[in-house]
Order: C-alpha cells, then structure tokens, then sequence
C-alpha cells in the first residue's frame, strides 16, 4: 500500500490527522482482506471489491468515510475503473434525503414523510442495481399521491448540495462577458480545454475517462458541458457518463446505459425492467440548472426534453430563465 499518497491528499484538503489514519486504516483493511486470495490492491478487480463492501456492510463498517478513503486511493493510485465503480455506489449519498426536505417545503412535512420515510432505502454501499425497486416505489407513491408539477419541482433542486461558491469562476467570467451567448461560448471552451488536459493526462474527470474522441465529441456541441440560448431559454444537454464507451457503442440500449448518470435507474435501463418513472430525471434537470441559477441569482425552471430512461440517445433539458415554475 501506497500509504503517502493519501495521507498527502488529507493533509492537502485540511483533515485532521486522525481522519487521515482512519482512511489508511480502510485501505490497509482491505489489503488484508485480499491477501486471503492472494490479491493485491494493485491487482483487485470490481467483483472483489463488490464481495469486501457486502464484508463491511455485514459489519456496519460501510460508512461514507470509509467508502471516500477506498475510493480515493483508488484515484490517487490509477486504478480508474476501480475509482468509477465507487463513484456508482457514492453518487446518490443524501439524494433521497434532500429531495424529502424540498418537497417539504411544497407539501406538508408529515404527509411527505409518510410517503417516503416507509419505503426501505438500501444501506450505504448497495450495488446500483439494488436502488431499482426502490426507486420505482417512491416515484409511485409521490406520482399517485401528489400533483405532477410537484413532484418535478421537488425533484429539480441541488440535491448533491453543490456548494455555489464552486461556480466562482463562472460568475466572473458572466460578469466579464457582453451578454449571455458569450459566456456560454467562454464557458464551453473552458471545459472542452479542461477536458482536454485530462485527456493528456490520463487522469479521470469526475468519474468519467476522457478520451480524444470525447473531447472532440464535446468541442462540436456547445450544449454539453454549456448551453446554447434561444430565446429566454437555454438549452444543455449531458454528457454521457461514460462518454468513452458511449461513442464506440453500437447498441442503442447499451448507448442510452452509457449515457445515464443516476445509480438510482441506470441499471433499469440495461435490465429493461422495471419501468421508472422518467420524471425521476428532473434530479437531473436539478443539477444541470444550478450553475446558472447561481450565477443570476434566481431559481430557473427546467424542463425535461429528452433522457436516456425514456428512451432517448442523450439527456436534454431545457432552462427557462423567464420563470422559476417547474413544468
């Protein structure tokens, strides 16, 4: 085990020392775990991995820290693949509990938490195809007990709590254009230029590898990873979770599993079952909207054009900078 490289990245982010021991304490437990198979953390592949967090869930031992710690040696270290797979079972930390919260704003708290808090969530560290029952269930429950428009309100907030203060440098570089067209041209062009250094780099970006061709997928579109604006609206589409995969895929299930983020329904769209809700999506519509509810200072409407659950090559939204009403 490379123990420095993530007691560095600790001490980088201001951890206390003991929350950096803890992590290498993670890692060291795991190391031990494989040498029953002979593995090395140089050497473990994904079902290992899989079969010690089933270990630590036994255990009570799958705690978020605990995750982070595997995960980000796994970064620090080049094994990417092992790196995406955590952030598969990490993406949805929290995501239920905000969207209880919001719609609790919207509706009465005790009628919300009726409808939700009865529904099994499953543990921290649960493989994504073990959130399809559940997923479907609330989306049932709030689809047949509330008004649609509710519910996608609900569910287009910032429910990875993205701190705003990430959007700094957004807000300058609105500040420093002519209009809105030209920060979504700078905007693009900074992260086709971001991609690209990842790309030179061999490093992933988010969870995602970036390749030459995902980097000159995303230069030709200014909608992924910007907007194009018609009007008062903006249009933005994502880009795929797994953009690499995604532009080599033949197989239009297989492109639509690609390009889906959520660990809550991706697994739905390979297995073909069960049949999701794609109002779920406005979570994403959430996300891809507040970048720029930051930078004007207001909440946006958004509107679901398209989306790989439903059956669409990409997920697509429209932002609506006219209104704050969801539609």
């Amino acid at each position: 085990m490379n123990e420095q490289v993530l007691r560095d990245l600790y001490a980088s982010r201001g951890y206390a020392a003991q929350k950096a021991e803890d992590a290498v304490s993670a890692v060291r437990a795991l190391e031990s775990w494989l040498d029953a198979d002979e593995e090395t953390l140089e050497t473990v592949g994904i079902p290992q991995i899989r079969d010690h967090i089933r270990s630590l869930m036994q255990q009570g031992g799958n705690t978020p820290d605990t995750l982070l710690a595997l995960a980000r040696y796994f970064y620090l270290t080049g094994r990417n693949e092992i790196y995406v797979y955590f952030t598969s079972l990490l993406g949805g930390v929290g995501v239920v509990e905000s969207i209880s919260e919001r719609l609790g704003t919207l509706e009465d708290p005790d009628k919300v938490h009726a409808l939700i808090d009865a529904i099994t969530k499953p543990p921290l560290g649960s493989d994504p195809t073990e959130y399809l029952a559940f997923t479907r269930t609330l989306m049932e429950r709030l689809e047949q007990n509330l008004p649609e428009s509710t519910v996608r309100c609900a569910l287009a907030g910032n429910h990875h709590k993205i701190p705003a203060q990430e959007f700094e440098d957004d807000i300058k570089l609105y500040q420093l254009s002519d209009s809105m067209d030209d920060f979504l041209r700078a905007q693009h062009a900074q992260q086709v230029e971001t991609l690209q250094h990842h790309c030179d780099t061999n490093t992933v970006w988010y969870e995602q590898v970036i390749t030459q061709d995902v980097v000159d997928f995303v230069a030709a579109n200014q909608e992924i990873q910007s907007a194009v604006r018609v009007g008062d609206t903006l249009y933005t589409t994502k880009i795929p979770y797994d953009p690499a995969h995604y532009l080599a895929e033949t197989d239009e299930t297989k492109r639509r599993y690609y390009a889906c983020h959520c660990p809550f329904v991706r697994e739905a769209i390979l297995r073909g079952e069960p049949n999701i809700s794609s109002n779920w999506c406005y979570c994403s519509g959430g996300f891809v909207k507040y970048p720029y509810e930051v930078i004007l200072g207001r909440e946006l409407r958004v509107e679901l054009l398209q989306s790989a659950l439903k059956g669409d090559p990409v997920c697509r939204f429209a932002i609506h900078l006219d209104s704050a009403e969801v539609m």
